[in-house]
C-alpha cells in the first residue's frame, strides 16, 4: 500500500549448510633431526622414499649377515653352531666354483626355470579363460567352486604321490605338479578380478548394444584351439621319452594331444570372444588385477620347484639340494636357496616392468 513502509526482512535469511565433521588425520611428522626421523618409524602409513627404502632392504640384508657371522664365528669346535648344521659366510662363497663345475649349476637352473615356466604357464592358459568365464556367468562359478576350494586347500606335499601314479618320473611329472599346485589359485583369482568389476560398466556396454555374436567368437576361438594343439603337442614331445620302435604309437599320443588341445582352447574361449560385453568389458578391465595376480603366483609356483623336483630330478636346482643334503657338501643348499630366491625376485621385477608399462592407468604394488 501506498505509503506503507515496506516490513523489514519478510523471510528469515537461510541457514548456512553445516559444515562436514572435519576428518580428525594425524599430525605430520616433524622434519628434521635424528629424533624425529626415528619418530617417523612408529608414524601410521608415513610412506618413505625411494632411497629409504633401498637402505631399510640393505639394513636387513646386513643384519641377517651379521647374525649369520656371529653364529658361525671361530674354529668349527668353538662356533655356536656347528659348521655341519650351518657354515659360515666365507665357507659358501668359496664352495661356489664346485657348484658351478661339478654340479652344472647353469644347466640346472634352466632345467628348474623351465619346469616351472612349462607349469605356470599351462596353469595360467587353463584357468585364465575359465576363470573369466566362470566370474561372468555366476552358474558356472557356484558349479566350479568346490573344485576351487578344494584344489585351495589340499596340501601341495600330496600332490607328489598323485602325480608319480598319473605321469610317471619324467619331465612330465614336474610339470604337471607345478601345473596342479597352481591351477586352482589362478582361477580363483582371475574369477574375483572379473567379480571385482562394477555393474556400471556391463549396463554401459549393453545400453550401446553390446550383445552375443557366436559368428565372431568361433572364428576367434579355433584360431585359439589351434594354437592351443600346436603348443599342447611340442610340449608334450619335449617332455616326454624319446619314441622308440613304436613311431605309430607314438604319432597316435601326439595327435590325441593336440586334438584335446584345441578342443579345451576352443570351449574355453568361444564363450569370453562371443560375448561382446565379456570380451569388451569385464576382460579388459580385469586384465590389470589377473595379470597383477599371476606375478605374485609365479613366485609361489618358484618356491614349488623343491617338491617338484624331490623325486628322480637328475638335473635342477631341487636336485642339487637333495643331493647336497645326503652326500655333502652343505654349503650348496645355501647357495641353491639364494639364487632361487634371486631368480624369483629378479622374475618379479620384469613383470612388475611390463605391468607398469601395459596398464601405467592403474597403481601396482612394488612389494
Amino acid at each position: 500500500m501506498a505509503g506503507e513502509s515496506p516490513r523489514e526482512n519478510p523471510m528469515p535469511p537461510a541457514e548456512p549448510p553445516a559444515a562436514a565433521p572435519a576428518v580428525e588425520t594425524p599430525p605430520p611428522p616433524p622434519a628434521g633431526g635424528w629424533r624425529a626421523y626415528f619418530r617417523r618409524w612408529v608414524t601410521i602409513r608415513d610412506e618413505p622414499g625411494m632411497a629409504e627404502r633401498l637402505l631399510a632392504g640393505l639394513l636387513c640384508v646386513l643384519l641377517v649377515l651379521l647374525v649369520w657371522l656371529l653364529l658361525t664365528a671361530g674354529a668349527p669346535e668353538d662356533r655356536l653352531v656347528d659348521n655341519v648344521t650351518l657354515p659360515s659366510p666365507r665357507e659358501t662363497v668359496t664352495s661356489f666354483p664346485s657348484l658351478w663345475f661339478d654340479r652344472a649349476l647353469a644347466r640346472s637352473t634352466l632345467w628348474s626355470l623351465g619346469r616351472v615356466v612349462g607349469g605356470f604357464l599351462l596353469a595360467a592358459a587353463v584357468a585364465v579363460p575359465l576363470g573369466v568365464s566362470a566370474g561372468s556367468f555366476r552358474r558356472l562359478q557356484a558349479f566350479l567352486r568346490p573344485l576351487s576350494i578344494f584344489g585351495r586347500n589340499i596340501p601341495i606335499a600330496a600332490l607328489i604321490p598323485l602325480t608319480l601314479i598319473w605321469f610317471g618320473l619324467g619331465e612330465s611329472q614336474k610339470v604337471m605338479f607345478i601345473f596342479l599346485a597352481c591351477v586352482a589359485f589362478v582361477f580363483f583369482d582371475s574369477a574375483s578380478a572379473v567379480n571385482g568389476v562394477p555393474d556400471r560398466y556391463l549396463d554401459t556396454a549393453y545400453t550401446l548394444g553390446a550383445r552375443f555374436v557366436p559368428r565372431h567368437g568361433l572364428y576367434w576361438a579355433l584360431g585359439l584351439g589351434l594354437a592351443y594343439a600346436v603348443v599342447l603337442a611340442g610340449a608334450y614331445r619335449l617332455v616326454s621319452e624319446a619314441p622308440g620302435e613304436g613311431t605309430a604309437s607314438w604319432t597316435v599320443r601326439l595327435l590325441c594331444v593336440g586334438l584335446a588341445g584345441f578342443a579345451v582352447g576352443l570351449a574355453l574361449w568361444f564363450p569370453i570372444l562371443s560375448f561382446q560385453a565379456v570380451r569388451k568389458v569385464l576382460l579388459p578391465l580385469a586384465l590389470p588385477d589377473i595379470v597383477n595376480s599371476l606375478r605374485l603366483l609365479f613366485g609361489l609356483a618358484f618356491g614349488y620347484i623343491m617338491l617338484a623336483e624331490v623325486i628322480n630330478a637328475e638335473r635342477g636346482l631341487g636336485g642339487i639340494i637333495i643331493v647336497s643334503q645326503r652326500r655333502g657338501p652343505r654349503e650348496h643348499i645355501y647357495l641353491c636357496l639364494i639364487l632361487i630366491a634371486l631368480l624369483a625376485f629378479a622374475i618379479d621385477r620384469a613383470i612388475l616392468y611390463a605391468q607398469k608399462r601395459l596398464f601405467p592407468y592403474r597403481a601396482t604394488g612394488g612389494g
